[in-house]
């Protein structure tokens, strides 16, 4: 009565199989979940130089936020708080945008009408290599006007830390 037989044996040898992947498939699902939160974290302190947003309507009427191109898109989508949709005559609206997409680049286009008139906006930041690996910070914006707009953009502030502000005028 002492012995089991080969098949019990086999039996007792497959659940300890069986226990042993399990665990296995635990350890690497367990490992896939931090190496998740990881990448997480790391993309979220990975987040490039914020920028300041002001845009100051300087026209008789409301300016119109209009949105064109997937920039555009993308820095409502980001930007807090969200842009208002319509900045009435003398008016401003101000908000901060910060991409994740690397501690050197950043970048902001928003777009306002007012009536035919269109002044479409944009400023970037990004880290420049030089000749002998030196590291260059840049700052740039851009106004463009359409329909008899007259359109500014102006960086007003650069920080130690490579944030900025940026002032955006349409009339």
């Amino acid at each position: 009565m002492g012995s089991l037989g080969p098949l019990a044996t086999e039996g007792v040898s497959s659940i300890h199989h069986m226990e042993e992947t399990r665990e296995s498939q635990m350890k690497k699902t367990s490992q896939i979940l931090l190496a998740s939160g990881s990448l997480l974290l790391a993309g979220m302190v990975q987040a490039g130089p914020n920028v300041n947003v002001t845009f100051k309507n300087l026209g008789g009427e409301n300016a119109i936020l209009k949105m064109v191109t997937s920039n555009e898109s993308s820095t409502y989508q980001i930007a807090r708080p969200k842009p208002d949709s319509s900045v009435a005559s003398n008016m401003q609206t101000i908000f901060d945008v910060q991409r994740v997409v690397s501690p050197e680049v950043n970048a902001a286009m928003v777009r306002y009408t007012q009536g035919r008139k269109t002044c479409a906006f944009g400023t970037t930041f990004q880290m420049r290599l030089m000749p002998g690996g030196i590291k260059q910070p840049e700052w740039t914006k851009t106004a463009t006007p359409s329909g008899g707009a007259i359109c500014t953009a102006n960086i007003t502030r650069k920080n130690a830390d490579n944030s900025w502000s940026v002032e955006f005028t349409m009339k």
